[in-house]
């Protein structure tokens, strides 16, 4: 038993060495998942795991905790298409391993020592790249951006209703999101007790939600007695990848707060957990240009970085580390521009510019008592290791290579790139059965043809599951049930990656290996097993999200 806790430096050597062993083989570069693809049953596979009254000898147990890799997708592959996972940064990887043998709890300074600080100078560096007085601004990490959402709301609602820590919330209470944001929006009224139905879902015109429409909203909230804590934009949409106008939101927001007498100023968080890495951006020379971008790929980042600055007019942002910043599940990071409202959460907690070794206690305002390091180790790691010079790189690379697959795509007639004209890093591909490659899909094409495309694209991701069961699989992407296209679904193939090696070159690969996949299934004459794929806002009763 004395060999499962630590004795030195070549115990661990040995321990990572012999999970090394087991593992590591299995993850290719040209391999998708672990293993050969296996549909499974839950029920079968829990009755073969037992935990027995003696320990179980170590080798045997790495042997079979192996075993648990099967279908577990690498997304260090570049093949790997799925949703915005990147494949992690491995320094964090291991810088938070290493952490983690400390066994610091980062509700504290005591038991974290000087770890603690990296979660301080993460949040500050975001938030001067936002813009905002780091003297003033705070933030914390938390559980995911569900997490950072719950926050929002929660300062919102205290903010709203002062008197809600003791009493609770006695007022009617809205807030406003759009039809594009996350599903979590509306999760997090049921989670704080406002109601789903209190979440109002404002229609977005090109994938922007209108200052106006916001107003009129607002004011409707304010005529029926009811508060309105919080108001979340989009910071670059999951599918869309589009930003709303926050500093016009702003001005709207204050001037019915002052027209009306308010008591209260609705809080403002702009839901960037994918596009608070263009902050890192705007360090770059774009004048000097010394990764020499290409012009059309400047422009597009110059935009992007531009419409991610709004941050600044906003009282609250998000960034998720383990969507776009290269680091693994969970890292995300809620931020704030008055940390007064933030630490007033439990109504206890202040800071002193000379505050010193144990005097830091987040457990005093945050969510969990408990709290791990390995999202702000991660975090920090990344940027150290990776540098705004590296972000900068990655995504002009990642811009260059979605530019030239839509091009591609769009100029054959079997697909049409349904966000063809989004300045997007992702495509939605509708391919065409045979007998449909004149059609111009429009508002008007019929129900059924839409459902014959949808049964023939959905069937083509079926395809590349069955393939994947027979043996090695280089390419995998994720099919759309729920994104519509003028109006109807077609099952869009979704290309979707935040892989760090993915640039024009791999680009180029990937397109000849989707269509020489493409081709093989409209080749395949045997009977497909139909797959009932994920599709997370179908499950949730959302479009385009």
């Amino acid at each position: 038993m004395e060999d499962l806790f630590y004795k030195n430096k070549e115990q661990i050597t040995k321990i990572v060495d012999s999970f090394g062993v087991k593992i590591l083989p299995n993850k290719q570069s040209d391999s998708v998942f672990y293993s050969k693809y296996r549909k499974f049953k839950y029920d079968l596979e829990l009755e073969k795991i037992h935990f027995d009254y003696a320990p179980q000898d170590v080798d045997e147990f790495i042997d079979e905790f192996g075993d648990f890799f099967e279908n577990v997708m690498n997304f260090d592959a570049p093949g790997v298409m799925y949703n915005v996972h990147p494949n992690p940064n491995i320094y964090s990887q291991v810088a938070s391993f290493f952490s983690s043998l400390a066994n610091p709890n980062f509700c504290m300074d005591l038991p974290s020592g000087k770890l603690l600080l990296i979660e301080k100078a993460v949040v500050n560096y975001l938030n001067e790249l936002a813009g905002w007085d780091v003297e003033k601004a705070s933030g914390t990490f938390t559980f995911g951006g569900k997490g950072t959402l719950l926050y929002a709301l929660k300062i919102g609602l205290d903010k709203a209703n002062p008197d809600s820590q003791k009493r609770g919330i006695t007022s009617k209470n809205f807030i406003i999101s759009n039809d594009l944001g996350h599903p979590s929006h509306i999760e997090i009224c049921n989670w704080l007790g406002i109601g789903e139905e209190n979440c109002i879902r404002l229609k977005t015109h090109n994938a922007v939600i209108s200052v106006t429409d916001i107003e009129n909203a607002f004011v409707s909230i304010i005529e029926q007695g009811g508060r309105l804590p919080l108001i979340i934009l989009n910071g670059m949409t999951t599918n869309n990848h589009s930003f709303d106008n926050v500093k016009a939101v702003k001005i709207i927001r204050d001037k019915l707060v002052k027209k009306y007498k308010l008591d209260y100023t609705p809080h403002i968080h702009v839901d960037s957990v994918l596009g608070w890495v263009y902050l890192l951006l705007s360090r770059y020379d774009f004048e000097k240009n010394p990764l020499e971008i290409s012009d059309k790929t400047a422009v597009i980042l110059q935009t992007k970085i531009k419409a991610a600055s709004q941050v600044k007019y906003a009282d609250s942002f998000a960034s998720d580390f383990h969507k776009t910043g290269y680091c693994s599940y969970t890292s995300s990071v809620f931020l704030i521009k008055d940390k007064k409202q933030l630490f007033s959460i439990e109504g206890k907690y202040s800071e002193s510019k000379n505050m010193v070794f144990s005097e830091y206690a987040p457990y005093d305002y945050t969510l969990e008592s408990s709290r791990s390091p390995h999202g702000p180790i991660s975090a920090y790691t990344t940027l150290k290791t990776l540098g705004a010079e590296g972000f900068t790189k990655i995504l002009a690379n990642h811009t260059d290579a979605y530019l030239y697959l839509k091009d591609s795509f769009s100029h054959q007639n079997n697909v049409v790139v349904c966000n063809l004209e989004e300045e997007s890093n992702l495509l939605f591909l509708a391919f065409k059965p045979k007998k449909y490659l004149n059609l111009e899909i429009t508002e008007e094409t019929s129900q059924t043809i839409a459902d014959e495309i949808k049964e023939f694209n959905t069937g083509f991701y079926s395809f590349i599951l069955e393939k994947s069961k027979k043996g090695k699989l280089d390419i995998f992407f994720s099919c759309s049930r729920s994104y519509k296209y003028r109006g109807k679904s077609y099952g869009c193939i979704k290309i979707y990656t935040f892989n760090s090696h993915l640039d024009e070159s791999t680009a180029k690969i990937i397109c000849v290996r989707i269509n020489q996949l493409f081709n093989e299934y409209t080749n395949h004459k045997k009977e497909i097993e139909a797959h009932n794929f994920f599709d997370y806002a179908e499950i949730k009763g959302l479009e385009n999200v």
